[in-house]
C-alpha cells in the first residue's frame, strides 16, 4: 500500500487494527469518538448536552447529506460495540464477529454486494433509524434495543408520535424503512449473530402491497411531449454527437424500460447484437442477471444516429468492445451523467408546452429516468395486452406479481372496460337466452 498509495494511517477500530490510506482513513477525533462509545461503560461525556458530531458524522438525514453518506456506515460511532442480545458462542454465531458494526457490514455485503442503489437506500434507511435514535437519547448499539424502541419508531414515521421537524413520510416509505430493518435483524439473527429477533413480524400497519406510486406515471400529454421532442431529434441529415447522444439516452430509456444504473457501460454491458430479425439489447439487471430486450425500430433509428454521429459503423460489428453511450472526456457515462441528460431533456420538453398543460409540465419538472420505465410497463400489460410473462422477461422483475401491479394502477384503463363492458348499448345487445 504504501508502494503504490503513498502514505498510510493504521488506526484502533472495533478492537482491531487496521490500515487505509492517508485519503481514506478517519480523523484523530473519529477514532476516538469510536473508542470512548465502545467503552461507554467505563467513560461518559462531560455535561448535559451532547457534543458536536465529530468530522464526517451528521445529526440528521437531510438530503444535502445524503449524497456523501449514501454508501458507507464506516463513521457511525452509534453502532460501535455489541449488546445483550448478541450471541458469544462462537459455534453457533456464524458471522464470526462479535461487534454489531462488523456485523451490519456483513449484511450489506451479502445483501446488496449486486446493485450499489440497493446499498445506498439500505444505507440510507438504517441511518435513518439511527438518527431518530440519537434524537431520541437511545444508545446504541442494534443488539441492546427491545421491541419497545421498534414499535416507537414506527409511530415517529407514520408522524403520530414524535415531530423532529420531518414530514411524515408516505405508506410505501414507511414499509420501505421498516422492511430494511425487519431484513437487519432477520440476516443477523439467522446467522447465528443475535440470539432473539424483536422485529420479527413488525409492519407497517398496512398489509396492501403498495408496488409503485401512480403518480409516477407520466400523463398521456407529457408522454406525447416526448414523443414530439424524439421525433424533432431525429435527423436524416445527422446530428452533432452531444445532441445525438442525449437523443439516444432518452429514447432507450422511453422503448426499453430499462433501470438507470443498467444502462452505463459495466463489464461489457450493456451492449447491442444486431441480428437478421433485429437489434437486440443485452443489460446486466439485478443479481446480474442477463436480460434480452428486442428493440423496436424506433429506437433502434436513434441509436444509428448516434453511431454515425461517433463515426462508427451504422450497425454494431460482432468484435465491438466500447460503451453503448459515450462520455465527452471519459470512456463511458455513468448513471448520474444519464440521469443528468434525461432530465436535461425532461426539463426543455416541459418547457415547450403551453402553460394550459399544466400536470403534464409539473410530472415533467419532477420525473425521472425510472418514470419512463414505469411507462414502458403501463404500456406493455395495459395498453399492448402483452402476456404478463412477456412483459416479465422485458422488464427484469423478479415476480410475476410486479408486473401485474401496471395493470391495478391504471385505474382509469380499469374504468374505461367497466363503462364499456355494462354500457346500456352492451347490456340491450345481449341476447334472451329466456
Amino acid at each position: 500500500m504504501l508502494l503504490t498509495g503513498g502514505p498510510v494511517i493504521q488506526f484502533w477500530n472495533a478492537g482491531r487494527v487496521q490500515t487505509l490510506l492517508e485519503s481514506d482513513a478517519p480523523t484523530i477525533e473519529v477514532v476516538v469518538s469510536r473508542l470512548l462509545r465502545t467503552l461507554r461503560m467505563r467513560f461518559r461525556f462531560d455535561g448535559d448536552k451532547t457534543p458536536p458530531p465529530a468530522e464526517n458524522q451528521t445529526t440528521s438525514l437531510t438530503p444535502r447529506h445524503r449524497g456523501r453518506i449514501a454508501t458507507s456506515l464506516e463513521d457511525e460511532v452509534w453502532l460501535n460495540g455489541a449488546g445483550p442480545m448478541m450471541n458469544h458462542n462462537a459455534t453457533t454465531n456464524s458471522l464470526g464477529v462479535q461487534d454489531d458494526a462488523a456485523a451490519v457490514t456483513l449484511f450489506l455485503r451479502d445483501r446488496t454486494a449486486a446493485s450499489a442503489h440497493t446499498r445506498r437506500a439500505y444505507v440510507e434507511e438504517i441511518l435513518r433509524f439511527i438518527r431518530w435514535c440519537e434524537q431520541c437519547d437511545i444508545s446504541g448499539p442494534l443488539s441492546t434495543l427491545s421491541r419497545q424502541e421498534f414499535i416507537a419508531y414506527r409511530e415517529h414515521l407514520a408522524g403520530v408520535a414524535l415531530q423532529t421537524g420531518e414530514l411524515p413520510l408516505g405508506a410505501s416509505a414507511q414499509k420501505r424503512a421498516l422492511a430494511v430493518m425487519r431484513s437487519l435483524f432477520s440476516f443477523l439473527w439467522k446467522t447465528g449473530y443475535l440470539v432473539s429477533n424483536v422485529v420479527a413480524g413488525l409492519s407497517s400497519g398496512s398489509h396492501t402491497r403498495t408496488g409503485f406510486s401512480v403518480d409516477r406515471i407520466l400523463p398521456d400529454a407529457a408522454v406525447r411531449a416526448i414523443d414530439r421532442w424524439l421525433r424533432d431529434h431525429l435527423s436524416e441529415s445527422g446530428q452533432a454527437p452531444a445532441v445525438a447522444r442525449r437523443a439516444a439516452i432518452v429514447a432507450l430509456y422511453r422503448f426499453t424500460g430499462v433501470r438507470l444504473d443498467e444502462l452505463p457501460w459495466r463489464d461489457g454491458y450493456p451492449r447491442v447484437v444486431a441480428g437478421d430479425e433485429g437489434w437486440t439489447l443485452l443489460v446486466r439487471g439485478k443479481g446480474q442477471r442477463l436480460r434480452e430486450i428486442p428493440l423496436p425500430s424506433t429506437c433502434v433509428a436513434f441509436l444509428r444516429q448516434y453511431r454515425v454521429s461517433l463515426g462508427l459503423p451504422v450497425v454494431p460489428q460482432a468484435n465491438e468492445t466500447g460503451p453503448l453511450i459515450h462520455g465527452q472526456r471519459k470512456d463511458t457515462l455513468g448513471a448520474s451523467g444519464m440521469y443528468r441528460q434525461v432530465r436535461a431533456a425532461f426539463v426543455e420538453i416541459a418547457g415547450s408546452l403551453p402553460e394550459t398543460e399544466v400536470s403534464a409540465r409539473l410530472a415533467l419538472e419532477r420525473a425521472s429516468p425510472h418514470w419512463m420505465r414505469h411507462l414502458v410497463g403501463r404500456t406493455l400489460v395495459v395498453d399492448a395486452s402483452v402476456p404478463l410473462p412477456i412483459a416479465q422477461l422485458v422488464l427484469g422483475h423478479a415476480s410475476v406479481e410486479t408486473t401485474a401491479t401496471y395493470a391495478r394502477a391504471d385505474i382509469s384503463r380499469v374504468r374505461q372496460s367497466m363503462q364499456l363492458a355494462f354500457s346500456p348499448a352492451a347490456i340491450n345487445d345481449k341476447p334472451d337466452h329466456s
